[in-house]
């Protein structure tokens, strides 16, 4: 596909771009980007912002070519980043979360941290079909379960995965995994 850009752009092909852009469809992502001249913005062909007038956009396939026409990118689709990829605030987050499981995180602390609750929310939902929190409680069951695998209390394994007591570790591993602690820590 010729886009604008190069010399020798032709009308059909900003016609398919602009229908592209109008359908916000993601199959054309890595084929082209699309640059809003009235707010300096260049964004992906799926990117969710409201659609800008037909006169104000040009096409390009890089974002090189974009960024050399002095546009900035997207904070929506985030055009600079890979896709799938996780963001740097998040990886920093999951990293905190493998460090220290035991430890809940907030949405104060997530705030701390210059993060917004409902946007690490709709990551996780995205990426890992869970909230935030959700995720936490998992890794810090899991990790119990693998502690009393490894024939620890029922006491100590509580404990050491941040719950402030018995009954609520119990009912809460009881939930999710569907067995008791203690039924675990006896089988190991």
């Amino acid at each position: 596909m010729v886009l604008m850009g190069e010399e020798d752009m032709n009308r059909l092909d900003f016609d398919i771009c602009y229908q592209a852009l109008q359908q916000k469809d993601p199959s054309y992502v890595g084929s082209f980007f699309v640059a809003v001249r009235t707010t300096g913005i260049f964004c992906l062909p799926g990117c969710p912002a409201r659609l800008p007038k037909r006169e104000n956009v040009d096409f390009f396939k890089s974002a090189a070519e974009c960024l050399k026409h002095g546009y900035r990118p997207c904070k929506k689709c985030k055009p600079l980043s890979l896709p799938g990829e996780t963001p740097p605030d998040i990886a920093a987050l999951l990293l905190a979360l493998e460090k220290a499981p035991e430890t809940p995180i907030r949405d104060q602390n997530l705030r701390e941290r210059g993060l917004q609750p409902a946007t690490v929310r709709r990551w996780f939902k995205k990426h890992h079909k869970m909230t935030f929190h959700a995720y936490q409680r998992m890794l810090r069951l899991n990790r119990s379960y693998r502690g009393l695998a490894k024939g620890k209390t029922v006491t100590e394994t509580a404990f050491a995965a941040g719950y402030e007591s018995l009954s609520g570790f119990h009912d809460r591993f009881k939930d999710v995994l569907g067995a008791c602690p203690s039924a675990v820590a006896q089988t190991a």
